[in-house]
C-alpha cells in the first residue's frame, strides 16, 4: 500500500473511532436558516422544521442562526434554534446520542423514534423514556438559563430537538 492510501484509511479509521460529532465548526457564524432550509455540516443534514409552541399551536416562521456565543458549553460554532426544530440525519439506526444544550427561555420539543414532545424545559425529561429510549440529562439551572446535556441511550431510528431560545452544540451519535 502507497503511503497516500494508508494515511486516507488513517484518516477513515480516526473518524469512525472518533464518534463524527457535530460541532457546527464548519459552518460561517451568523448564517440563518429559515424553515423548510437544510444545513449540511460535518457530511450529515439536519432538516430546520417547524417548531410547536407550549400552547400546542404549530409555527413555521422561526429560523435557525450558527452562533459563536458558547451557550451551549460546546467550543466554536453551535446552532441557536429560534422557535425550529432541527431534524438530525445521522445514518440511523443509532444506539446512543449525546449533545450539549442551553435553554434561555420558552418551551423545547424533542422526538425520538417518531415519539414527540413538548416540554417547558429538558429538566423534566432526565430518567425517563421516549420512543422506548433512556432518557438522561445532566444540567445546571440559573435564573435566566439551563445548559447542560442529554444522553438517549437505546435503539434510535430518528431525532429531532428544538426549541425558543435554545442553543445546540457536539452532537455525537454512537452506532
Amino acid at each position: 500500500m502507497n503511503a497516500t492510501k494508508t494515511v486516507s484509511l488513517m484518516a477513515v479509521i480516526a473518524v469512525l473511532l472518533s464518534g463524527c460529532c457535530l460541532k457546527f465548526n464548519d459552518l460561517a457564524s451568523g448564517t440563518t436558516y429559515p424553515v423548510g432550509s437544510t444545513i449540511s455540516t460535518g457530511g450529515k443534514t439536519v432538516a430546520v422544521e417547524q417548531f410547536q409552541w407550549g400552547n400546542g399551536t404549530w409555527s413555521s416562521s422561526g429560523y435557525a442562526r450558527v452562533d459563536a456565543a458558547i451557550h451551549a458549553g460546546g467550543t466554536g460554532n453551535e446552532l441557536r434554534a429560534n422557535n425550529v426544530n432541527f431534524n438530525f440525519q445521522l445514518g440511523y439506526p443509532l444506539a446512543k446520542i449525546t449533545y450539549k444544550f442551553a435553554d434561555y427561555g420558552g418551551n423545547e420539543n424533542i422526538k425520538v423514534n417518531n415519539d414527540f414532545r413538548n416540554v417547558p424545559n429538558f429538566l423534566g425529561l432526565n430518567n425517563t423514556t421516549i420512543g422506548g429510549v433512556q432518557v438522561t440529562v445532566t444540567a445546571v439551572q440559573t435564573p435566566s438559563s439551563i445548559r447542560g446535556e442529554m444522553v438517549l441511550q437505546g435503539p434510535i431510528s430518528g431525532f429531532t430537538v428544538g426549541g425558543q431560545e435554545f442553543w445546540i452544540d457536539e452532537v455525537c451519535p454512537t452506532k
